[in-house]
């Protein structure tokens, strides 16, 4: 079940985050050129003009006089003559309609998720992820630094996604912006690297405190609704903070280093938190 608030469509990610999608979920006009208006160009000067030729009068009928003194025409006949004929009229035809497949809309299909593995330096082409959000799932053995880059079609760095030491294992954002054509990985040890739709992340529906531990993705779809001040707590020892993902921002709403305990505001809309972390996390409405 996805949130009933959407992140911005696929067409504006590169200007700021669509959940769901929405999600969204949610939204561009399309011009239209018309040709063929139908106009009648005016005759050029030095043209003959074709004038209709005009109707001729109908000539005057004899008049006949019967026995009686009656008097009559032969119009009355054509008349009855008319009158007794059965009218006869085109009855139209429905027209017949062709549909055409390639003008029929389709939904486009779900993007699949993707898994890869490797050790130490090396690059991930990633398949079209379509409309569809997703965040990785990261882990890494290794002892020294570990870093993960998207990056665009052109070979651009778009986002740092991951910058640890040692030993790994989160959830990060991946499309929530911009659509990333590859992955590049930084690594002495081995890492894996697992594509989840935004939609099966994990759920907190504000009625209780929500924990984590580490980078994490959380859904919050219509916890926010107007102000909404929410406790945030973290016991690790560096960088904690959080941005709110919403229809067109995000916002961060923490960042601080080492153990936080402090109250903030849950932006209005919110759809999905991204938290980094690098230890024990929580958050609970007031």
């Amino acid at each position: 079940m996805s949130p009933s608030r959407t992140l911005p469509s696929a067409a504006q990610r590169s200007r700021s985050l669509r959940l769901l999608g929405s999600g969204v979920a949610g939204t561009l006009a399309t011009l239209v050129l018309l040709s063929g208006c139908g106009a009648v160009p005016a005759s050029s000067e030095g043209e003959d003009q074709v004038a209709n030729p005009p109707v001729a009068a109908a000539e005057a009928e004899p008049i006949e006089e019967d026995s009686a003194g009656h008097t009559s025409t032969g119009s009355e006949d054509s008349e009855d003559s008319a009158d007794s004929a059965p009218a006869t009229s085109a009855e139209a035809e429905p027209a017949e309609t062709t549909s055409d497949p390639a003008a029929e809309k389709t939904t486009p299909e779900p993007a699949e998720p993707q898994s890869f593995s490797g050790t130490g330096a090396e690059v991930v082409i990633l398949e079209p992820l379509g409309e569809d959000f997703f965040f990785a799932t990261v882990t890494h053995d290794g002892s020294r630094n570990v870093a993960l880059w998207s990056v665009d079609e052109n070979g651009q760095d778009l986002d740092l996604m991951v910058n640890q030491i040692g030993t790994y294992e989160g959830q990060v954002a991946l499309n929530f912006r911009e659509d990333p054509a590859a992955i590049r990985v930084e690594a002495d040890g081995n890492w894996t690297i697992d594509l989840v739709p935004l939609s099966d992340a994990p759920r907190w529906d504000g009625e209780s405190a929500y924990e984590g531990t580490g980078d994490s993705i959380v859904l919050v779809g219509d916890v926010a609704d107007g102000l909404t001040p929410v406790t945030l707590t973290h016991d690790g020892e560096r960088n904690f903070a959080i941005w709110a993902w919403g229809e067109s921002y995000p916002d961060l709403i923490v960042n601080d280093i080492g153990a936080y305990d402090g109250t903030t505001l849950l932006p209005d809309g919110s759809v999905a938190l991204q938290v980094s972390a690098d230890g024990n996390w929580s958050i609970a409405k007031n």
